[in-house]
């Protein structure tokens, strides 16, 4: 929009963010109204005399390039529900349709009964027509509101038959379930898939502490995979000590003083055998000798 059209909205009291009714007062729609659709505003850059509009919007508009065009500023109330009906069954194709909405309605202020939006996605355009709005039946303001998004089945959907056999009568009654409660089959197909798709990124996803607890102490509330494991370990601990003999047993761990140093057992010959004489010697000449230091003491 031209900057004098910022000048005159900022000395009026408006209800932001700024939300324009454009009109084509020339073309009618099929009911007899004049065309008109909902839209926000990027910035206010444009020649004096001109507003530049994205190709849709021409096209819902029946506009041409010079065509004229009424502006009005509005006040939309938040949305919180809007219907879709995708133009072209490729729209099926799409895996995780949530998030494709998710970031393609970003580039929309507000959304009116009857536009015919194009959203892209891996290079292809997907046209939907809005056929329903909620609170308000005309148009409604999403930015920054939490939207729910129904979906109409699309054009070219063909419903699958239901197969006949001894199952009839059970198809009988969801179709009649169906009829109490009618859904649309599209919609359905896309919750499935997304389904589908959050529960496989769930599987690929990290879970950390996954393994069961156990407790340290021998309670009553053991998992009784752990107590079978016990007392399996308990029963092999006691037949190994029942198969070990007295002479098989282990020393027990020396307890010396602090500062002591364990130069082994004193050697304690087998019965039958008598030590020599040099043996008892050597044994008394051990660490006889005398110290000596490299510095004396001065006397004082």
């Amino acid at each position: 929009m031209p900057p004098s059209a910022l000048d005159e909205i900022s000395q009026l009291e408006v209800v932001y963010p700024l939300l324009f009714k454009l009109q084509n007062d020339e073309e009618e729609s099929s009911s007899g109204t004049k065309l008109r659709t909902h839209c926000g505003v990027l910035e206010f850059t444009a020649e004096e005399g001109r507003v530049y509009l994205p190709q849709w919007m021409m096209d819902t508009l029946r506009l041409s390039p010079g065509s004229a065009v009424e502006v009005i500023n509005v006040a939309l109330l938040h949305g919180s529900l809007v219907k879709l009906q995708p133009q072209s069954v490729d729209f099926l194709d799409i895996s995780d349709h949530r998030a494709v909405l998710e970031n393609a309605l970003r580039r929309f202020s507000a959304l009116t009964v009857g536009d015919m939006i194009t959203i892209e996605y891996n290079n292809h355009e997907y046209k939907l027509n809005v056929l329903e709005t909620q609170p308000s039946p005309s148009a409604i303001n999403i930015v920054e509101t939490d939207l729910s998004v129904d979906f109409a089945p699309p054009i070219g959907y063909v419903e699958p038959t239901a197969q006949s056999g001894p199952g009839s009568q059970a198809s009988n009654s969801s179709s009649m379930a169906n009829i109490n409660h009618p859904t649309s089959s599209m919609a359905k197909d896309i919750r499935q898939k997304e389904d589908a798709a959050k529960g496989e990124a769930a599987s690929l996803r990290f879970q950390a502490f996954r393994g069961a607890g156990v407790r340290l102490s021998s309670g009553a509330d053991k998992p009784s995979s752990v107590r079978s494991y016990a007392s399996s370990t308990a029963d092999n601990n006691e037949k190994q000590s029942q198969d070990i003999s007295p002479d098989d047993e282990t020393p027990v761990p020396l307890d010396l003083p602090i500062g002591t140093l364990f130069f082994g057992y004193k050697l304690i010959p087998p019965p039958g055998s008598e030590p020599t004489d040099a043996n008892d010697a050597n044994e008394e000449d051990k660490f006889q000798g005398e110290g000596r230091v490299l510095r004396q003491r001065r006397k004082r």
